[in-house]
C-alpha cells in the first residue's frame, strides 16, 4: 500500500520530467493589431509625455523644487542601477520626495541631464519612455546611460510613476548639443 501511494505521488513529477514537444508556432504577422479596447499611441499623446519629461529635466537643471514636485507624487519612485567597486550591481530605490531633497541641496549645482533618441509608448493613461541620457556639470560630461520613465495620466496631466536608470562613466562621448 505504501509503495502504491509513493508511485501515485511521483507520477506527476515523472510526467513533468518527460521531454515536451509543442507545435511549430506560426509566424507572427508583420503588423500588430490592437486588441479590442486598446488605445493607439497618437503623436499628440507622445508629444505630451515628452513635454512632461522635458519640463521635469528643466526643473532638475534649475533646481526648481516647485516645478519638480508638480511631476511627482507620493507614488513616484526612482530606481538607480549603480556599479559597485567589486564589479557587482547595486540597486538604489528612493521616493520622489527623497530624490528632490537630494538634488536640491544648498550649494549644489543643478543637474543638466539631456535625453535623446526617446522611444515612447502610450496606452490609455500609461506611458513608457526609454532614452539615452548624459549628465553634465558645467560643460563636462560626468556620466551617461539610459533612462526608463513610466508615467500615468492623472487628472489630465502626465505624472512620473518611476524613473530607472543605468550608469556609466566611460564611453559617454562629448556633451551633446542642446
Amino acid at each position: 500500500m505504501r509503495n502504491r501511494h509513493l508511485v501515485l505521488l511521483l507520477l506527476p513529477l515523472l510526467a513533468a520530467c518527460q521531454p515536451q514537444t509543442s507545435p511549430t508556432p506560426s509566424p507572427a504577422p508583420a503588423t500588430a493589431v490592437a486588441t479590442a479596447g486598446a488605445r493607439e499611441t497618437t503623436e499628440q499623446d507622445g508629444a505630451a509625455v515628452l513635454a512632461s519629461i522635458q519640463s521635469f529635466m528643466d526643473a532638475l537643471r534649475t533646481r526648481d523644487t516647485t516645478a519638480l514636485n508638480m511631476h511627482v507624487d507620493s507614488l513616484t519612485r526612482l530606481t538607480l542601477i549603480r556599479p559597485t567597486r567589486e564589479g557587482g550591481t547595486r540597486v538604489v530605490v528612493m521616493t520622489g520626495a527623497q530624490f528632490i531633497r537630494a538634488v536640491t541641496q544648498p550649494g549644489q549645482p543643478g543637474i543638466d541631464e539631456p535625453i535623446r533618441n526617446p522611444v515612447v509608448h502610450v496606452s490609455g493613461d500609461l506611458a513608457s519612455v526609454w532614452a539615452e541620457y548624459q549628465v553634465r556639470r558645467d560643460t563636462a560630461v560626468t556620466h551617461c546611460g539610459f533612462d526608463a520613465f513610466h508615467l500615468a495620466r492623472r487628472d489630465g496631466r502626465w505624472k512620473l510613476l518611476n524613473i530607472s536608470d543605468t550608469y556609466q562613466q566611460t564611453g559617454c562621448g562629448p556633451a551633446w548639443p542642446r
